[in-house]
Parts: C-alpha cells; structure tokens; sequence
C-alpha cells in the first residue's frame, strides 16, 4: 500500500510542536454506512467544501483489491473491506485517519469471488464500529458471514446464522445500536432481521420478512416516543421494530419489491424510496401501530425516486439526486417538488450532508457542492477527482474520507 502525502502537509506536521496532532479524539465518528445516525448528516463545521487532485489533499493511499464498501471512521482509525483479485481473500484494512498510513490488514474470508450482479462487488458490505469493536459482513459461499474484530485487528467472534440466495450478489451492511449488532438481510434465501449481542455474536432477537424479495438497505434506528425503533425497508414493505425486544410495531405496503437508497427520517416521518420493478417513493409517520398502510402513509410518488442513491433531509425538505443526475429538492410534508437541477453524470453515492452543504459525488469522482437551501440550487464548488467512485463520503475531524477505485483520499483544510 503506498501513500502519497501532500508536500504542504508535510510541512504542516512538521511544524507541530513534538507530541501535538490533532485532537480526532473529540470528533464525531463515522461509525457505519451514512454516518452515526445512518442518514447522512454528520455536524462537523469543518468540512473542506473544496478541493482537486492537488489542492485540499492532505494524504491519498492506494488500496489493494477491490470494493464498493464506503470507508468508517472512530478517532484517528479509517477501516474500509476490499477482496484481493488474486487470492479471493476477502480483507479488513485499518489506516491511519492523520497519515493515510496503513495500520493493519486482516484475512476475514478465503475462497472464490462470488457471483453477483456486474455493478456489484464482492466487498460492497461497509462495515460498523462501536469504538471497540468493528464488525465485517461478507458472503461466505451460500452463508451470510459476520464476524467482530478488535481495533488491533484480532478476531473476536464469528458467526454465520443465514443461508444466502440473491441474484444481485451480496450487499448488506450492519449497524451498531447499544450492544446490539443489527442487521437486515432481505435476500431469497433464509431472509431476516438480526439482533446480535455486540460482544459475543449471540443472537437477542430474529424477525422474518413477510415477504422475500432482494433489497440492500441498511436498519435505520428512530427514537419516537419512549422507543427506540428499528426501521427496514424493502421487498415492497417498511417495518418498525423495537429495538430492545424485536416486537414488531408497525409495517406498510411499499414502496416497492428491490430496494437500495437508504432510509431518511425528519419531521415525524421514515423517507424510503425503491427501484424495481417500479422506482417510487413514500413518506410515513412513525406513531402508528399495527398495519398503517391507510392511516400513515404521508404520501407516496412514482417520480423523482432514486434507486442507489440515498437522500437527506433538512429543515423540512428532502434532497433527492436520482441515478441518472437529476437533483431535486422536495417538500418532505407533501412530497412535491420545490426545485430541480439537472447535476449530468451517473450516480451511485448517497448524498451527505456538513455544515449547511450537501455533497454529491458521481462515478466519475466529480463532487457537487450546494446549500441545503429550498430557494433554489445555489452551488458552492465543484471537486473533480477524475477517478471512478461507487462509494458515500465519510466525514469526521474536519476531514471527507473518500474511496475511489483505487485510491483512499482525506481530504481537509490545512
């Protein structure tokens, strides 16, 4: 793994009285697919609105193998999963967050590289971490795999509770929740909601979809009330459970069978949307209990839906970018639209959301800079990397961490 520091980077350190670096220590983590509250919106003031192949790069390390997973980050530690062509190992990488230094590589799985769909890869599952713990999901031949490791890099359990079956290949993140692993696996094969215990794999609760039908989408945890719910979409339903017991609390018809873009919450309301077999769109209030198909549905659409990318929401209005590089701004209350924009490019990263600015990064590498602003589109910069990029930004520190195809990026001010 090589690592290419920026000069004035170097400079910078070296100017440093002995012992001082920055304090990453204090700053809020990026623990898991979308962020520490798994939509997108991280309150870092300090995020770089701007930067190029030279300018605001403050480290740019290769990355060995192969992978869509999108990089987390607790303290001063970038964890990202790759597969090595070669040997079909499927690996676990730490870097240093300040350096771009690779820390440690771990073998999590051997064995041949998966069937899957040709957008897919074999190490398209982010990982989670709870700051002790950091857990990999990955397919190992017809099972679904998880495994924890410590930040050294030494196993602590490993598991594989499902028999998997999907058409697509294997894309399913997990999330940490109190001392729970959750987990949400809607495939064809033995499909369900997982409960583990983070400190020792043992499973707390297993729920069973009513329908199967392929669907990538992380859980998505919502306080409403006094409980703590734990939201999946896909397979042409949304379903809250509790997140402690697993009782089921609520569940709605769509928005449709093959979802990816991930849950948004605001206002009251779950934002989920799906693409196939017809891309929709729907909004539901979360006080419901029992079947809310006809008293919770906010509203439901057919247009400016996404199929990869998730959206975010902010000060009552949700940002959509669809995969083909239309941007809408919605009002979340009705759905309608407020603006559009068209951005060009192909997408796949989900949208992100710092300090009043929304990111959106094509395939291509080129990041969209905006305000989070209903007036209008009000772009603020436009980053061109020219590397080809599948996966969503992580931010913390003051940094964006971003995987390209083969390079991992942090990028900050200096």
């Amino acid at each position: 793994m090589r690592v290419v520091p920026c000069l004035p980077s170097l400079l910078s350190l070296l100017l440093l009285a002995p012992g001082v670096r920055p304090d990453l220590q204090a700053a809020e983590p990026w623990p898991q697919f979308r962020g520490p509250r798994g939509d997108g919106t991280s309150l870092d003031t300090r995020i770089p609105v701007r930067w190029s192949p030279t300018d605001n790069v403050l480290w740019k390390t290769v990355v060995p193998g192969e992978g869509h997973s999108s990089p987390i980050v607790w303290g001063d530690a970038v964890f990202l999963t790759s597969i090595l062509p070669d040997s079909g190992h499927r690996v676990l990488m730490r870097f240093n967050a300040t350096s771009g230094r690779p820390v440690w590589q771990k073998t999590v799985l051997e064995g041949d590289r998966d069937a899957m769909h040709r957008e897919n890869s074999s190490a398209s599952s982010t990982p989670a971490t709870d700051g002790s713990r950091v857990v990999t999901s990955f397919q190992a031949g017809d099972r679904v795999d998880l495994r924890a490791f410590d930040l050294d890099g030494r196993e602590l359990w490993a598991v594989q509770p499902l028999q998997f079956e999907g058409e697509h290949g294997y894309s399913y993140s997990p999330i940490f929740h109190r001392d729970l692993v959750l987990f949400d696996c809607r495939q064809e094969g033995e499909a369900a909601v997982l409960a583990l215990d983070a400190a020792t794999g043992r499973e707390r609760w297993r729920a069973t979809p009513g329908k199967r039908r392929i669907s990538h989408i992380p859980p998505l945890v919502v306080r409403e009330g006094s409980l703590d719910q734990v939201i999946v979409a896909g397979s042409d339903e949304i379903r809250a459970y509790e997140a402690l017991s697993g009782d089921l609390l609520w569940w709605v018809r769509g928005p449709s069978d093959v979802a990816v873009a991930g849950l948004v919450h605001g206002d009251g309301m779950v934002f989920a949307s799906a693409g196939y077999p017809n891309r929709s769109r729907m909004a539901v209030r979360l006080s419901g209990r029992g079947d809310v198909t006809e008293s919770h549905v906010a509203w439901s659409d057919w247009r400016q839906a996404s199929y990869v990318p998730s959206p975010v929401f902010h000060d009552g209005h949700l940002y959509v970018v669809v995969d083909e590089g239309m941007l809408f701004c919605l009002n979340a209350r009705t759905g309608r639209p407020v603006w559009d924009h068209r951005l060009g490019g192909r997408f796949r990263s989900s949208l992100i959301l710092a300090n009043g600015h929304i990111y959106a990064t094509d395939i291509e590498g080129k990041t969209t800079v905006f305000e989070a602003s209903p007036a209008a589109f009000r772009p603020v910069a436009t980053n061109d990397l020219a590397e080809f990029c599948y996966t969503t930004p992580a931010l913390s520190g003051g940094r964006l961490f971003l995987r390209t195809g083969s390079h991992l990026y942090g990028l900050g001010t200096r």
